[in-house]
């Protein structure tokens, strides 16, 4: 996988992930100073989501109405005809060619996904290791959900921990820890004869930010697309295997959505599962509407009409939380030597 520069999009997708954006300086997604991959493909549908264009496994096209200047340079250039309008394509005539993207003068017309060969990724992420390290930083793998591309993931990941580089990945859970035990990792196999690809992942990595959300499972298949049964049992095995040092560390965030995660009865429960679980500490994150001009970009149903958090429904929630024994942190803010 040194170079995918002459494959096709088809070829590329076959071999390695799509990536929408890799972002550095980074102060909110693990320790330190960090750059931050974030992959296409999810398993989930939040409805609150903030980052609509990391469901989709492929590359899309992508229109920003409100940078278009009506050039139609678009239409002129699609080889296939597809566009008829800015804004308006085809999709089945739609090659994917991008040229109208590389045409377009105002970057109305865009993309999101890219597939990358794994060396080009670390040649980008190389010159700010003396950053991470100054900073006792690395590198995050994010969504999108990394756990869908083990094997490429971990690549990166033992390059980085090869090189002492602290590597962390955000996870929503929703994944099969052992491919021959669905129902719980045992403790036993852990490091010695387990053949999971997500584990090859895990086996790589620093920290773990799992991400909970709906603590109800038909509340969660209902704003979130999927029970979350799994997504406990993950935790649950995680944690236990962090505990006994045959893993990676776990620290759960929270985005509180308003009405939805943000309930007395959601705070309650959740704080009861990771007290059981051993975790005393957590970060939340306020909801902000940031998703839903994305949405529009890539054609996607508009999103629920959710308020932004206010700073006293914040304050609540983390009072609930804190009374049942749950020390809370804003993103960037967390203690990591508790961990």
């Amino acid at each position: 996988m040194d170079s995918i520069k002459n494959l096709s999009n088809e070829e590329k997708t076959s071999k390695v992930p799509n990536m929408f954006s890799v972002q550095h300086f980074c102060l909110h997604d693990g320790p330190g100073t960090r750059s931050i991959i974030f992959f296409k493909g999810c398993p989930l549908r939040c409805v609150w989501c903030q980052n609509p264009e990391s469901w989709n496994l492929k590359t899309e096209l992508a229109y920003k109405h409100t940078l278009c200047i009506d050039c139609k340079t678009c239409v002129e250039v699609c080889p296939e005809k597809a566009i008829s309008a800015p804004g308006e394509w085809d999709e089945e005539r739609c090659t994917l060619c991008f040229k109208c993207v590389e045409a377009c003068p105002s970057g109305a017309m865009t993309r999101f996904g890219e597939a990358r060969a794994v060396a080009e990724v670390l040649d980008e992420l190389r010159p700010e290791y003396t950053f991470y390290k100054s900073s006792a930083g690395g590198v995050t793998f994010s969504g999108g959900e990394v756990t869908l591309f083990p094997d490429y993931a971990s690549d990166i990941a033992k390059h980085l921990r090869d090189d002492e580089i602290h590597v962390a990945i955000e996870t929503c859970g929703q994944f099969k820890l052992d491919q021959d035990a669905p129902e719980k990792l045992s403790l036993e196999i852990v490091g010695s004869s387990i053949k999971s690809p997500v584990w090859k992942l895990l086996s790589q990595v620093d920290l773990v930010l799992f991400d909970i959300k709906v603590f109800d499972s038909e509340q969660h298949k209902l704003l979130c697309g999927t029970a979350n049964d799994e997504i406990k049992q993950n935790f649950a095995t995680l944690t236990q295997i962090a505990r006994n040092k045959r893993g990676p560390k776990v620290w759960p965030r929270l985005p509180l959505i308003p009405g939805m995660t943000d309930t007395v009865d959601n705070l309650t429960k959740w704080s009861a599962f990771l007290l059981e679980n051993g975790i005393s500490q957590l970060t939340v994150v306020p909801y902000h509407n940031l998703g839903s001009p994305k949405r529009a970009w890539i054609g996607a149903e508009p999103a629920p009409d959710i308020p932004s958090l206010s700073d006293e429904a914040l304050n609540q929630s983390i009072q609930v939380l804190t009374d049942a024994g749950i020390r809370c942190y804003a993103p960037g803010e967390e203690e990591w030597v508790n961990l």
